[in-house]
């Protein structure tokens, strides 16, 4: 009995330190995003939206994975587990980036970012956008 209650015990403890986990991605703006998206480091964009929303408009450099399809699309993330990878959606009410950067987390990547605003924020800016399947580049 006691070895049952010390085992629901750590289960309890890992599953909710998991959660706090996925729950605390840390959350950066535009301008944050921009920095990432021209700088040297390695960077990995995420647009967790629909294919046909990622047609329409998409931030130049993300890639398309709908955060439902994240394990499907596992091939589409960096072999480098710690390479940073920043995910957006359809803006604050949407919950696709963290459900996205949750997958990520359970796969074993370690350095996720959230641009919680995603593109209406991007778009009301006037920061530039990419329409069509190519990532594009952003311009410096």
């Amino acid at each position: 009995m006691r070895k049952a209650s010390i085992s629901l015990f750590l289960l309890g403890f890992m599953l909710f330190t998991a959660t706090m986990a996925m729950a605390q991605y840390p959350v950066i703006d535009a301008n944050q995003l921009k920095t990432w998206l021209t700088g040297k480091k390695k960077v990995v964009l995420i647009d967790t939206r629909t294919h046909e929303e990622y047609l329409q408009a998409h931030i130049p450099g993300a890639i398309n994975i709908p955060a439902e399809n994240m394990e499907m699309n596992k091939t589409k993330l960096p072999k480098d587990k710690s390479t940073t990878i920043i995910f957006y959606c359809r803006g604050l009410g949407c919950s696709l980036s963290r459900m996205a950067a949750g997958s990520a987390f359970e796969m074993g990547y370690t350095n996720l970012l959230i641009y919680q605003a995603g593109m209406p924020d991007w778009l009301v800016q006037g920061n530039p956008v990419q329409k069509g399947d190519s990532p594009g580049k952003l311009k410096q």
